[in-house]
């Protein structure tokens, strides 16, 4: 049998919250440590849907929807990093995997740095776009601003969201493609400000101090560019760095596939 990584299949398990929707890319036969995947809010897991299929050469690539995003059940209350974390954690379980790499996008590299913070044994290596450290004062801008549902009557909630998927997107990212991945955000918008909730309360400062695992920043030119950079002098293990990516921003996963799937490569293996 012939390796297809054209293939990337859909898969459901049971979660202590319901169900979780993944993504899955595999070899004929692993020869990495598998790699799980953490989609930005509030988006979900289509968005490393080329990625994972460009990496599954060698490993197991895995993009999970977070509780409450995508194809996953949601909880019935707002949860905590801690909360989407332990839910990660029951996946991997359900999975039978005894060590994993982890790859988070913005909130979702808030959760792979709880989980690879309490469960050390279970993650070797963690790769985070971003990794904002907000003053106190716009932490509680965006505290406010993320603490309740905004749909409009009209539906111009859509508009906005759709202009802001454009403004951010870096050069080169197609119509076709934004649209691929836009659909994702308009799922449960009664609790699609959860995630970014969850994040704004959750201190990237403290977790990047704690974590002992050697952890890639990847840093693109995106909304949180700036306050990533901060991070540079929090990274503790003499393999973690700050990878700086001027001109990239969001859809740079579709846009940049083979640059990215080197760059975790060269760092994981």
């Amino acid at each position: 049998m012939v390796c297809d990584r054209l293939s990337v299949k859909r898969y459901y398990v049971d979660g202590r919250f319901g169900q979780i929707h993944y993504r899955l890319a595999r070899p004929q036969r692993s020869t990495k440590l598998p790699l799980i995947c953490l989609h930005m809010s509030p988006y979900c897991s289509v968005i490393y849907e080329n990625l994972i299929r460009e990496l599954s050469s060698d490993r197991i690539c895995i993009a999970m929807d977070t509780p409450g995003f995508g194809g996953s059940d949601a909880p019935d209350f707002s949860p905590t990093i801690g909360d989407y974390a332990l839910a990660l954690k029951d996946f991997i379980d359900s999975l039978d995997f005894a060590e994993v790499d982890l790859l988070g996008y913005h909130t979702g590299g808030k959760i792979a740095l709880e989980v690879a913070i309490n469960f050390p044994d279970l993650v070797r290596k963690v790769i985070l776009v971003s990794a904002a450290i907000w003053p106190a004062a716009q932490r509680e801008k965006l505290r406010a601003l993320y603490s309740r549902s905004n749909i409009s009557h009209d539906g111009s909630h859509i508009v906005n969201w759709w202009k802001s998927a454009i403004n951010w997107s870096m050069r080169g990212r197609s119509l076709e493609s934004i649209n691929k991945v836009f659909w994702s955000r308009t799922l449960n918008p009664e609790i699609s400000w959860w995630g970014h909730h969850a994040a704004i309360n959750y201190s990237t400062k403290i977790a990047l101090q704690k974590v002992l695992h050697p952890v890639l920043v990847l840093n693109p030119e995106d909304d949180l560019w700036e306050h990533t950079a901060l991070a540079k002098a929090l990274l503790t293990n003499p393999k973690s760095s700050v990878h700086d990516l001027p001109g990239w921003s969001h859809g740079f996963l579709d846009v940049k596939t083979e640059e990215v799937a080197s760059i975790v490569r060269s760092f994981l293996h």
